[in-house]
């Protein structure tokens, strides 16, 4: 039996040819895209209408009327946008007497109950544009629900995420380094060191699309207010740099460098556009590259044998490869014989490895 065979019931970082991607619609929106389409990653695939916020007021007592004269002291139509401070419903002359009802924002007045008199004002109804996350064939259309697009690629499964999706280029950063030159607003910026909360604090200053880093311990996931349930403290009255960008970590909580493995494919992608998934929902966050060098990287470190990061045991967070099977090593906590491979570790040297102990990284 060979080493493929041995793996095939280990989690996969990445993968890598054919894939399928559920594109969701999260509002109200238009679908520009038909089945049998061939889309480009990066293209508008909807367009929609988001609500930020939504006021409900009791206008009958606010304006002290009864709910039937409620219409006839609108000051505005509906769904006619305003500006924060506009007059939406009052007695004329009585501004700032507490009969008149503004605006809390910019936006719109959306509904006036007919027996109620309850009105609901929308803050920042804005035009929304969805992008695909990837280059393929639309293969099903789900009017107001989404769309779903296959195509091929390389995707990248991250352990955590927050912050929803971006596209844009590729871009490797030093966790060391401060932006260059070459870095422009609108790049996705990976670094393969542990997330740092001066070195985040100076990269949100060139205004990226989105940041991937390896991992982030407690104090700094805090920090940057992007996971305070998972850090189990309290959020810090001083030194919060709370992150607008989607932020992913493709190993999670902790302080681990990103495996050379898992950096040769994403560098294989440098300079190119790539798609990212920020979600809090586990299993969600993702690193979508489009086909070409990254399959080729991919392809070229399977070659030399399946490339594994061990997970358990006195070799934790080492990476290598499985050059075969370990036969008649190790025994699982219950006392059957438990299947092993024979790993050689990057840093040299070859040990045994329970299967269920691996993780594969390419």
């Amino acid at each position: 039996m060979g080493p493929e065979e041995l793996t095939r019931s280990v989690r996969r970082t990445v993968a890598s040819g054919d894939l399928r991607r559920w594109h969701a619609l999260p509002m109200p929106g238009r679908i520009l895209v038909e089945e049998g389409d061939h889309v480009a990653m990066g293209q508008v695939w909807s367009r929609g209408r988001m609500r930020a916020g939504v006021t409900v007021v009791d206008l009958p007592r606010l304006l002290n009327t009864h709910p039937s004269e409620v219409h006839k002291q609108l000051a505005v139509s509906l769904v006619e946008t305003v500006e924060e401070g506009d007059v939406l419903a009052g007695s004329p002359g009585r501004l700032g007497t507490g009969r008149q009802w503004l605006a809390p924002a910019r936006g719109m007045l959306t509904s006036v109950s007919q027996r109620t008199g309850v009105a609901v004002f929308v803050r920042d109804v804005r035009e929304v544009a969805l992008h695909c996350l990837l280059a393929g064939i639309v293969v099903n259309v789900s009017a107001g629900d989404g769309v779903v697009i296959e195509g091929r690629g390389v995707a990248v499964a991250a352990a955590l995420g927050a912050g929803g999706r971006a596209i844009g280029r590729l871009r490797f950063v030093g966790a060391g380094d401060s932006p260059d030159a070459a870095v422009e607003a609108g790049d996705i910026l990976i670094t393969p060191d542990p997330l740092q909360v001066g070195w985040m604090r100076r990269v949100l200053e060139v205004h990226p699309a989105a940041v991937v880093a390896p991992s982030a311990d407690d104090e700094t996931l805090t920090q940057l207010a992007l996971a305070p349930t998972i850090a189990g403290m309290p959020l810090p009255q001083l030194g919060m740099v709370p992150v607008s960008v989607p932020t992913i970590l493709t190993e999670g909580v902790g302080y681990g460098r990103m495996p050379r493995a898992l950096q040769a494919v994403l560098r294989g992608s440098a300079g190119e556009t790539v798609a990212v998934v920020g979600s809090r929902q586990p299993g969600a966050s993702e690193i979508i590259l489009p086909p070409g060098r990254s399959v080729d990287v991919v392809t070229e470190l399977r070659a030399g044998g399946l490339p594994v990061r061990i997970m358990a045991g006195p070799d934790a967070w080492d990476e290598g490869v499985v050059i075969g099977p370990a036969p008649g090593v190790g025994r699982a906590a219950s006392g059957s014989p438990a299947t092993c491979v024979q790993v050689r570790r990057a840093e040299g040297g070859v040990v045994a490895v329970p299967v269920s102990d691996l993780e594969a990284i390419a």
